[in-house]
């Protein structure tokens, strides 16, 4: 009898066993933050800073519309004031939209708007803001940039986030809980609104500045971050890990780490083609650099590329300084002077270049006064610049690599920027052969 019930606990326990074990399997989830990346080394590496994922994925403008009128600023703390208010909202009953006829009717003529730089997934939506729903029921390569905020005719007169595509499209629309739009109107309490006008560019929609912005150029000190400080978390084994060429070249046998003038460049070749699982390429990114605290300067989100092919990944994170990005437009692998970006394979680290300068802002340098968004655009257009393959415009600083003879100063100016077949350009060089023929002919 003893051996009978033993037996009977036994087949319950294993009963038990099997249900927790079917149970885990089922709703797994992947620990972003225990991702140790390549090197799933055990050694607490600190190059820097570590940041919470809204100070790096957050917007970079705000906008106020007001019955046909659009304004709009790029002050970082007003943005960031109405980003934490909706942050701290609760997004509930999401509905995917299908036509026009599913956005919700404003109620009143006033609504917010606020836009990131590039794309979010549906797992880093998840991440900033506070759904209740798990799943918004959306294709995993639907992907928005924006939302716009303001009261609805619903029943309740409820607030609600509608939330829109790169080109403007009205994907899904969530009701908020816990603020109204009397709240985001007592935090942005900053007057100096600008008027924005939109411009439909190829595949995205902008909203550029409507009269001249006025800004200083920045003087800076940088430091250059030694190539040795990330070999603990590129590498699977760091003792196993020898160098070449001045110690500016390191590698296993396998994977690669090189300087390259200001510049990080690493590969990893060795990647098998199973795949390891899907992962948010985006938190991915963040929680790798998160890890090892690499986070120097000021960085935003800017950009993802995503191969389903190639089950390839590429992420960008981009240097900001004030209000406003930096960028680079010389060439390879100069382009990566202001940026960090990771390019994962299924799954895995395959690439990652990223800048070595850390930069700490001295002083202003003069004032500069750059054209309308509408202007530039004429501009272009006048240069022969092939204006509807333009992918983005933005207001920036431009960093130069720095020099031999200047020292550790670099001074960064302001400039119009426009993007095309995914690369940064400088507008002022686009346009200087015009404004040479305009300054001849005044002399005329």
């Amino acid at each position: 009898m003893q051996r009978e019930t033993f037996k009977s606990i036994l087949l319950s326990v294993l009963v038990l066993a099997s249900v927790a074990m079917t149970w885990n399997i089922w709703f797994y989830k992947t620990d972003y933050q225990n991702y140790k990346g390549p090197s799933e080394s055990v050694k607490q590496v600190a190059i820097a800073e570590s940041r919470e994922a809204s100070d790096v994925i957050r917007p970079y403008l705000i906008l106020r519309h007001t019955g046909g009128l659009t304004s709009g600023q790029t002050e970082n703390s007003e943005i960031m004031k109405a980003y934490r208010l909706i942050q701290n909202a609760s997004f509930i009953h999401a509905y995917p939209i299908f036509s026009r006829k599913n956005i919700p009717a404003r109620d009143g003529l006033t609504s917010y708007e606020i836009i990131f730089p590039a794309p979010l997934t549906q797992e880093t939506l998840k991440k900033v803001f506070q759904f209740d729903q798990n799943d918004l029921s959306l294709p995993n390569n639907v992907r928005m940039d924006r939302l716009e905020v303001y009261p609805s005719l619903l029943k309740g007169r409820p607030l609600v986030a509608v939330f829109r595509t790169q080109d403007g499209t009205a994907r899904f629309y969530a009701v908020i809980n816990r603020i109204n739009v009397d709240d985001l109107q007592q935090v942005l309490t900053n007057r100096n609104w600008i008027p924005y006008s939109r411009q439909d560019l190829m595949k995205k929609r902008v909203y550029l500045p409507a009269v001249q912005t006025k800004l200083s150029g920045i003087m800076t000190y940088y430091e250059d971050i030694p190539i040795s400080s990330f070999i603990p978390a590129l590498f699977n084994d760091p003792n196993n890990v020898f160098y070449n060429r001045g110690e500016t070249a390191y590698s296993d046998g396998t994977r690669q780490l090189e300087k390259t003038g200001n510049i990080l460049q690493y590969v990893n070749p060795g990647i098998s083609s199973g795949s390891q699982g899907e992962t948010d390429p985006i938190l991915h990114s963040f929680d790798f650099i998160n890890n090892f605290k690499g986070w120097t300067d000021d960085y935003m989100y800017d950009g993802i590329t995503s191969s389903v092919r190639n089950q390839q990944d590429e992420v960008v994170f981009r240097m900001r300084l004030g209000d406003h990005l930096v960028y680079n437009t010389e060439y390879y692998p100069n382009p990566y002077l202001t940026t960090m970006e990771l390019i994962w394979k299924n799954g895995e680290l395959s690439n990652l270049y990223r800048t070595l300068l850390n930069l700490n802002p001295i002083d202003e340098q003069g004032t500069v006064s750059l054209d309308s968004g509408e202007e530039m655009l004429q501009k272009l257009r006048a240069a022969s610049v092939p204006v509807n393959e333009i992918q983005d415009m933005d207001i920036g600083y431009r960093l130069t690599r720095p020099q031999q003879g200047n020292g550790h100063y670099l001074v960064l100016t302001p400039d119009w920027f426009y993007k095309m077949d995914n690369r940064w350009y400088s507008a002022t060089d686009a346009t200087i052969p015009l404004n040479v023929k305009n300054e001849k002919r005044n002399l005329q």
